[in-house]
């Protein structure tokens, strides 16, 4: 099963995604006989790009400042980056995709595990990972999130 969310945001964006998923996705598969489902979702962008400034900011702020993991190749505590935070929380807790593709020298079809990506998810699922990571900072890693003032 193939599984492909783009976020887009304007109509060039929306035109590049339609184009890109008929070339590289729908082609291959009709071509074959396979059937799909399109589908568009609308997403509240002051309230994703809320949650995103969140995240990035004082979350993986906090994490990033107050977490110090022990690393036996310099034999001693480290802390790690907000990216290396991010990456690391994207791949334990969101759940991996498959995409079929077809080498093109050969014509042998094989899968591939897609990148996992915060863009991808839907609001809901962005929240839901927001609050994954929350919890495990706290619970697992001892990290007390400092109270900000919103932002204006």
């Amino acid at each position: 099963m193939t599984t492909r969310s783009i976020l887009v945001a304007s109509p060039r964006a929306a035109h590049e995604a339609v184009v890109d998923l008929y070339q590289n996705v729908i082609k291959e598969h009709t071509r074959t006989g396979a059937a799909g489902i399109l589908t568009w979702e609308t997403v509240d962008q002051y309230h994703r790009h809320q949650l995103r400034k969140m995240f990035h900011g004082p979350i993986l702020k906090d994490i990033a400042e107050q977490v110090w993991l022990w690393d036996g190749r310099v034999g001693e505590r480290v802390r790690y980056a907000p990216l290396v935070w991010k990456a690391f929380f994207a791949e334990m807790f969101i759940e991996p995709e498959f995409e079929e593709y077809t080498v093109r020298a050969t014509g042998e079809m094989k899968v591939r595990q897609r990148r996992r990506s915060t863009e991808a998810l839907s609001d809901d699922k962005f929240a839901l990972f927001v609050l994954q990571v929350c919890a495990f900072a706290c619970t697992e890693l001892g990290v007390e999130f400092i109270e900000m003032e919103p932002q204006q």
